[in-house]
């Protein structure tokens, strides 16, 4: 019985098989220090599908609240967890003390307040915005232009913010429900 083997093709399977390897190797260390970095294993995802405790509507001076057993309670869940699911972007532009308070009493703001049970995290390439208990979401007023939300630790701002693509449709289902009407 001859058998002859091609040693071409052994010579090119080795060079296939190592530049695999070295391709796999360099995509686990980049993910492995982006895990270090966020310290989220997950931070490549980018879903959010939280549902929050409680939602609190800084409507011009008036506090409303969405009941969890409201139509509007889901509605409103479904909207925010699209735009932060969606493309977002990091800034370093903190909530003040004086901007915060100013969110919960202005009479010429309307401002979203999500509050959930537990420490929350927003899967990012950041490592921000985990360990959360609250956002913020400006959509009249003081930053409501660009698109921004704040997250609050324990009732506190924390550090940075993020920009989604749009809070539009989540400031047209408030209006239009008449859930906040503008005085």
């Amino acid at each position: 019985m001859d058998y002859s083997s091609n040693k071409a093709a052994g010579k090119t399977a080795s060079v296939l098989n190592f530049l695999v390897t070295i391709t796999l190797s360099i995509l686990f260390f980049i993910y492995l220090t982006m895990t270090v970095y966020t310290k989220d294993a997950l931070w490549f995802s980018p879903t959010f599908d939280s549902i929050p405790d409680q939602i609190n509507i800084r409507c011009y001076g008036q506090d409303v609240s969405v009941g969890r057993d409201t139509p509007h309670f889901l509605a409103i869940t479904k909207l925010v967890n699209e735009q932060i699911s969606g493309d977002k972007r990091w800034d370093e532009l903190n909530l003040t003390d004086q901007t915060h308070q100013d969110y919960v009493t202005s009479e010429t703001m309307l401002v979203l307040e999500m509050k959930y049970g537990g420490p929350q995290r927003i899967h990012s390439q950041s490592p921000f915005f985990s360990g959360f208990t609250a956002i913020l979401i400006p959509l009249d007023g003081r930053y409501a232009d660009v698109n921004i939300m704040f997250a609050l630790i324990r009732g506190r701002p924390s550090g940075g913010s993020f920009h989604v693509e749009s809070f539009s449709a989540l400031k047209a289902y408030i209006v239009d429900n008449a859930i906040c009407v503008k005085a």
